[in-house]
């Protein structure tokens, strides 16, 4: 290490690195790796890690590890002064640009990586001379290529080393869509175009005879994707600004893939058919480059076929290189079964991602060929399409049927979680329609769809894909299937028939009633390998019953009414579900079983239709539901059962309660077997959904769930759980409140009263969560807030002012809490209330907030609203709380409660809601009662012009001194999401009684002034009245008249 490196205070961090390297127990290991992890922020470190990874002299172990760390963490780093000065940029620079003799692509991939990244950090305005410092090595290599001479192997490092750098370089700024990006770009592509067009032409020439060694062959897929990334950045611009010349340069590249392509492959093939039985490394590392290469073109063209598919189909041998490759996987697939070997090795002939990229792009190009290529797009090519997918690609393999044998329900959810399946499958490996809506279709089933859709626009009469599919259906319905081949073939015309069921149905082409009784002959046949048949059958079932709730004119591009159901209003077809649902013996197996749940999941599913065709059947599935929820053994597997039992809870409402105790039984044994499983806490969360499920449908009748639910919610909000459910914990909480007669159910120790204080500990905790949270806090106060005040008031009120405090520059937060405050003062008496809201300072609070002229007007006005519920509870509670507040704070009482009134009166105007404003004018009249010289001094000029100001605005009703105004909306009027969650729950009854018993609702302000106008003369009013202004008690007068 040069004497010039600043290193860590103290450490020798070669002696670091060697230790980590070459461990000598597991416990040294760990303190050695957290000690070089503690010196990341000590300056110096990174640029002795870079020093070390250079150095040729060490164990290449160590200079790996070395040059890993450095690569990855300066990345993030390098704009650190401390870590990297600006002084000493330039020798790091430097010497990242050695590593491009590096020979071991493992040390210098990640410092030619970190000079990418600084590259994107500094271009272009430091660094300016990157791009001719790349340049420089790569002249040179191309001068020694183009003499036809082996290349040295010192030079072959430096070309490979610096394509990649190049490579990443141009990938890295061809997305940056800011000006500097373009102008980066067109620097870069102004420098490498020429000598890496030079490259490709090398390799080119060598490729069409066959004599490449591995150096060009891997120079010239990275001069290829240099070039195919410059041309993707064109491509991507609008076609105003794309220039002739880069369209030229997109035209050669494109012909010249178009013509490389099979030169490639036939290169491949000539390798594999002469591979000796130990080939040489060489010839691996060849047969590597050439399927990398193909694939990178094939990529190409997707990435241009997304960009602009038609423009792209228009430009010159696009269709015809596409449609090599399309035959190359017609050519392996027509002289096959289909059992094609689903290996992606080198020294396949056709490897799985070589066949996938062929009908990936078929797939793609097909909606431009039946548009803009109709003598290419005839009905012989669609029926030759047709017939290659569901003849050859969509029938299981030997080894599809060897995971079914091993590991039915395995087999089935395999690859469940991965929404990208369908692009690296031929054909079905999981009945995966019903995972992840529909997003796993395998390839060969996608191009299936595709070609369907690419034929829409033919007319009825010309129709090639249904009477085709009506065709092989009937011959395969005509083959009894009693052997394995004519098993197979079944299953695969029943997957392009449910692939195709929207098209066949709207054509009015299958008779499925007719369909499934004819299936039902041989669901009974005592045969093992019919399981295979069974699968795809229950699964066909749930795609025609995806159709059902479809508009009827779906299909022919307009809206229309749900059509008549065609197959979830037969009985045969729950029948059959029934059946495929509870079999057990060698004729079924957990695939079946789980896949017939899925396809009653779908059946019930259809919110169009009313529940009344599966009620006769409830008791059937639901029974056969539970027992095979017990029987699954993947929690994948349970999860399915659980969504289809969901559903069906939703569905059936107040029928599956004969069904809720087996279901709540159930679930503390699957929650318990699922510890520790791969997959546990998604199963969890299905399992706290369900839950939540049960108790919506027990509705008043949950107090009964109770030693269920606590328990889940309790550990629903604890580590590791609250790391993955949380919100399905809060949601079953919150379902537990809407639907509870009490908070004390079963009993005070065991209810939902057990968890009030939990929440108002998190109340104080989590103001991520605190609109769900005052949600809750709402229920429990619309259970029992007296109670709740008598047992937790303290509590409570403490931690409701600590959200104000926390969340007060939070508008939103604070309106949300604010509404629980109203809440809080219209369901408690206000003497046990009063001490709290002073000894926690939420009272002050609020008067203080009244006071802030910059507050928004809504929020103000959210205030005055909790002021005029507290006045119209009690208004002599009213002044002796102003009077206790001023004592406390060792303020004037007088003063106080003038700025109080004050307060009252000017943020009058910002209340916008009639039923506030109600409020605000009946608080007034009510202050008047108290008979205090403060309140009466008011009448005049403020509560005279509350009065008149909404008694103007409200629409008497019929009755004016007893029915409530017109104009004043009611609480499920200005609430209607707040009130569509909770009707019909015995919380929606709980909020109707209070809202409808509101005086701010229900009682005519006309008549309330008049009786508090009444009552206060008797204490004193008189003078205050007789001194007021004429006009306006004449105004006054005539409203109340």
């Amino acid at each position: 290490m040069s004497s010039g490196t600043a290193t860590p205070v103290n450490i020798d961090v070669r002696a670091l690195v060697h230790a980590i390297a070459n461990p000598t127990s597991n416990e040294q290991y760990q303190r050695d790796q957290q000690t070089l992890t503690d010196c990341f922020k000590e300056p110096g470190l990174f640029l002795s890690l870079q020093e070390l990874a250079g150095d040729r002299s060490l164990p290449r172990v160590e200079r790996l590890l070395a040059s890993v760390i450095t690569g990855r963490e300066l990345k993030n780093k390098w704009r650190s002064k401390v870590l990297v000065p600006e002084a000493r940029k330039p020798e790091v620079r430097e010497r990242l640009f050695s590593f491009l003799e590096e020979d071991d692509s493992g040390i210098a991939r990640p410092q030619l990586g970190l000079l990418v990244a600084v590259a994107r950090i500094e271009l272009p305005k430091y660094f300016p001379n990157l791009p001719q410092l790349l340049l420089n090595p790569l002249l040179t290599c191309l001068s020694q290529m183009s003499t036809g001479s082996a290349t040295s192997s010192s030079t072959a490092t430096v070309l490979i080393n610096t394509l990649w750098t190049i490579n990443a370089l141009v990938k890295e700024w061809r997305t940056v869509k800011l000006t500097a990006g373009a102008e980066v770009m067109k620097k870069l592509e102004d420098v490498f175009v020429g000598p890496v067009g030079q490259v490709l032409q090398i390799w080119a020439e060598k490729e069409r005879t066959g004599e490449n060694d591995w150096v060009t062959r891997e120079a010239g897929r990275y001069a290829f994707k240099i070039l195919a990334r410059f041309c993707t950045w064109h491509w991507s611009k609008a076609k105003g600004l794309q220039s002739e010349a880069a369209a030229s340069t997109i035209r050669a590249l494109l012909q010249h893939t178009v013509h490389h392509a099979p030169v490639i492959q036939q290169n491949r093939l000539r390798i594999i058919s002469q591979l000796p039985s130990n080939p040489p490394d060489e010839t691996w590392k060849q047969l590597r480059s050439l399927i990398k290469h193909l694939r990178a073109i094939g990529k190409w063209w997707r990435t241009m076929i997304a960009l602009d598919p038609k423009g792209f189909c228009n430009l010159e041998g696009a269709t015809g290189g596409i449609g090599w490759w399309w035959g190359e996987v017609g050519g392996v697939v027509a002289g096959t079964d289909g059992a094609i070997a689903e290996d992606d090795s080198d020294n396949v002939a056709y490897p799985k991602r070589f066949l996938l990229l062929g009908m990936m792009l078929f797939k793609d190009i097909l909606p431009i060929l039946a548009h803009d290529h109709k003598d290419v797009f005839t009905p012989d090519f669609i029926l030759s399409a047709f017939h290659l997918l569901v003849d050859k690609l969509l029938p299981l393999t030997s080894t599809d049927l060897e995971g079914l044998e091993d590991d039915p329900e395995e087999w089935l959810l395999r690859e469940g979680g991965d929404e990208e399946a369908w692009a690296f499958e031929f054909r079905v490996r999981l009945f995966g329609c019903f995972v992840s809506l529909l997003t796993l279709w395998p390839c060969a089933e996608r191009v299936l769809i595709a070609l369907n859709n690419a034929c829409r626009h033919l007319p009825q009469g010309v129709k090639v894909i249904e009477p085709e599919m009506l065709k092989i259906l009937a011959e395969a319905e005509a083959v009894p299937p009693t052997d394995l081949p004519s098993i197979l073939r079944r299953e695969a015309v029943y997957c392009a028939m449910g692939r195709l069921s929207r098209a066949l149905q709207a054509s009015g082409g299958v008779d499925f009633g007719a369909f499934l009784r004819g299936a039902s002959a041989w669901l009974g046949q005592p045969l093992p390998i019919l399981r295979i048949l069974k699968r795809r059958l229950a699964w066909l079932i749930g795609e025609y019953a995806s159709i059902d709730g479809e508009p009827a004119g779906h299909f022919n591009g307009h809206a229309g009414s749900p059509q008549e159901a065609i197959c979830v209003r037969l009985d045969i077809t729950w029948q059959i579900l029934i059946h495929l649902l509870t079999e057990r013996g060698e004729s079924s197996d957990k695939a079946v079983q789980i896949t017939a749940a899925m396809a009653i999941k779908s059946c019930v599913d259809i919110w169009d239709l009313k529940i009344d065709y599966f009620l006769p059947h409830l008791q059937p599935t639901t029974a056969g539901l539970i027992a095979l929820l017990g029987e699954a053994e993947t929690l994948g597997g349970k999860r399915q059962i659980m969504e289809a039992i969901g559903v069906v809870i939703d569905r059936t409402g107040d029928q599956i309660m004969p069904f809720l105790p087996d279901l709540a039984r159930a679930i503390p044994g699957l929650w318990h077997s699922a510890g520790s499983m791969e997959g546990e806490w998604l199963f969890k969360s299905s399992l706290v959904v369900l839950t939540t499920k049960l108790v919506s449908a027990a509705n008043e009748s949950s107090g009964g769930l109770m030693d269920l639910v606590i328990p889940l919610i309790e550990e629903s909000l604890v580590p590791p759980a609250k790391e993955f459910f949380e919100e399905d914990g809060l949601a079953l909480w919150q379902a537990g409140l809407y639907n509870a007669g009490s908070p004390y159910q079963p009993t005070a120790e065991t209810g939902l009263i057990k968890l009030l204080p939990g929440l108002l500990n998190i109340l104080s905790e989590n103001m991520d969560l605190l609109k769900t949270l005052f949600a809750l806090l709402d229920s429990y106060l619309l259970l029992d807030a007296p109670g709740i005040i008598q047992s937790h008031g303290e509590h409570l009120c403490r931690a409701i002012a600590h959200a104000l405090s926390v969340s007060s520059k939070n508008a939103d937060s604070i309106l949300r809490i604010l509404s629980t405050v109203a809440l809080l003062v219209r369901l408690t008496p206000l003497n046990a209330l009063a001490p709290l809201l002073i000894q926690s300072g939420i009272f002050q609070h609020v008067i203080n907030a009244l006071e802030d002229d910059k507050a928004s007007g809504l929020i103000l006005a959210a205030y005055l609203e909790i002021l005029a519920r507290i006045i119209l509870a009690e208004p002599n509670g009213f002044l002796q709380i102003v009077h206790e507040s001023a004592r406390v704070q060792h303020k004037d009482a007088h003063r106080t409660l003038e700025e109080t009134l004050d307060a009252f009166w000017r943020n009058f105007d910002y209340v916008g809601e009639a039923r506030r404003r109600k409020a605000v004018a009946m608080a007034a009249g009510a202050l008047l009662t108290t008979g205090h010289q403060q309140c009466l001094e008011r009448l005049d000029g403020e509560f005279m012009n509350i009065f008149l100001d909404v008694l103007g605005e409200l629409q008497d009703s019929q009755d004016a001194q007893t029915g409530a105004e017109t104009s004043v909306p009611s609480w499920k009027e200005e609430h209607p999401e707040a009130w569509g969650e909770i009707e019909g729950r015995p919380e929606g009854a709980r909020r109707t009684a209070l809202e409808e018993s509101d005086p701010a609702y229900s009682v005519p302000l006309k008549g309330y002034i008049i009786n508090a106008l009444t009552q206060a003369q008797s204490v004193g009013l008189g003078p205050y009245w007789d001194k007021a202004d004429e006009g306006t008690k004449n105004s006054l007068s005539k409203f109340l008249s």
